[in-house]
């Protein structure tokens, strides 16, 4: 399988030309390249741009894939600030007795070879032929998230159209395009997820690659995030000898459960950081980008089971329940509160409330002040669900432990009790 794919990825990127300084086509070839299904590597691979492809022929190209029929769906799963599609692509027959591996390209507007690299993923698992493709979708299924930050692309900013940067916002989910990366991630349900972008770069180093640091991650979806970090830089360090490919290092904020890759570790994804410098040209660092994704694929579906099972462990967890915190309890009345109910929705929790009016023995989250009293119809948050880890995150984070996430429930003096022991409930989306 991984000699399949690399190898011929291999042959093409050194036999391969590039047509023309905008991209992948011209204006005018845009809409009159034929979709075929039975293509080679070297005709799928048509180019390696050697100028970023704008945001709006990006797209453009992405809606071609809806004529290939290894996509199961390819969903315009919301818009920018800007009104552009957000377009989510899934190949394969979507088995959950297969990992999923989710794509997520330019967050930063301004870091466009990931966009690029995502989309010649995807137009490779489009349009190659059965021989080549279909082996790997028997192994996992696959899901593109092409381009999260259009506007920004547009204007070649970091930030989307109000200037937010999206890789901090995955906690607060103030800006829509964070909304939308939360919808995809549960619609994708990802045992792997890879975050792609581009760093300025400097001296020997050319591509990095960085596993999640959050100790809150459940140990087993750490624990393969390293594996899959180390068997990639050994595939590309040993196969394609790039000998300044690094991991990542470590930084003040490397446990940031805003930053995508610890957030999403968090939900249960075994999940990965790309990075590649600005400082090579334009089509090194799509190449580089495109080799990583597939050293990813091959890894996975050399062993797609280690990789299942960790996200199944992490899910197992929460919908089994855990003895330390049952729920978090709140009161409707508190100002507080329907911002924070807001914030767990929109992160794919469901919340409720209390069924009954027996007592139940619980702290205060904060002061660790005890109370029993909670009447019937008092709000909550269950933590028998998947990725309740996230719900803890969501819930006691503050911006003195983290400096990006300035709207946690203790910021805005949400008060909350941890039950300590199970409360009968009744799930209700629309409380408070």
């Amino acid at each position: 399988m991984k000699n399949t794919i690399s190898m011929s990825l291999m042959i093409f990127i050194i036999t391969s030309g590039c047509t023309g300084p905008g991209g992948f086509f011209s204006e005018d070839e845009l809409d009159l390249v034929p979709f075929e299904f039975d293509l080679t590597i070297e005709d799928l691979w048509n180019d390696i741009p050697i100028n970023q492809t704008s945001a709006s022929d990006i797209i453009n190209l992405t809606y071609e894939f809806n004529k290939s029929p290894r996509v199961t769906n390819l969903t315009e799963i919301g818009y920018s600030i800007n009104n552009q599609p957000l377009l989510l692509v899934e190949f394969g027959e979507y088995d959950p007795a297969v990992p999923t591996v989710y794509f997520v390209a330019a967050q930063h507007g301004n870091e466009p070879a990931s966009v690029d690299s995502a989309y010649l993923l995807a137009r490779h698992f489009a349009r190659a032929s059965p021989e080549e493709i279909d082996p790997i979708l028997e192994k996992i299924n696959l899901a593109i998230f092409v381009m999260v930050n259009p506007d920004g692309r547009d204007a070649n900013s970091r930030g989307n159209a109000n200037g937010t940067d999206l890789n901090r916002d995955h906690m607060k989910l103030l800006e829509p395009e964070g909304k939308i990366m939360q919808k995809a991630f549960q619609k994708a349900h990802p045992s792997v997820t890879i975050d792609m972008h581009e760093f300025g770069g400097a001296g020997t180093i050319i591509f990095q690659v960085a596993a999640p640091q959050n100790p809150v991650t459940h140990p087993d979806v750490l624990a393969a995030s390293y594996v899959l970090e180390t068997d990639v830089i050994e595939a590309i360090n040993e196969e394609w000898g790039f000998g300044s490919v690094t991991n990542y290092p470590p930084t003040t904020s490397s446990q940031d459960s805003s930053i995508h890759r610890n957030h999403f570790a968090v939900h249960g994804s075994v999940s990965l950081l790309f990075e590649s410098a600005v400082s090579e040209e334009y089509s090194e660092r799509v190449r580089l980008q495109s080799w990583a994704a597939i050293a990813v694929i091959d890894e996975v579906a050399d062993d797609p089971d280690y990789y299942l099972d960790a996200r199944q462990s992490s899910d197992d967890e929460g919908q089994e329940g855990n003895d330390v915190v049952y729920t978090y309890l709140f009161e409707c009345s508190d100002p507080a509160t329907a911002e924070t109910l807001q914030i767990l929705k929109g992160h794919g929790f469901y919340v409720g409330y209390k069924a009954d009016d027996e007592s139940v023995t619980s702290i205060h989250y904060e002061t660790f002040l005890p109370r029993t009293n909670f009447p019937n119809g008092t709000a909550l948050v269950p933590m028998d669900q998947i990725g309740w880890r996230m719900i803890s995150e969501l819930m006691e984070y503050t911006s003195t432990k983290d400096q990006h996430y300035t709207n946690s429930p203790k910021d805005r003096g949400q008060d909350a009790w941890r039950a300590l022991e199970p409360v009968d409930y009744v799930v209700n989306n629309e409380i408070c």
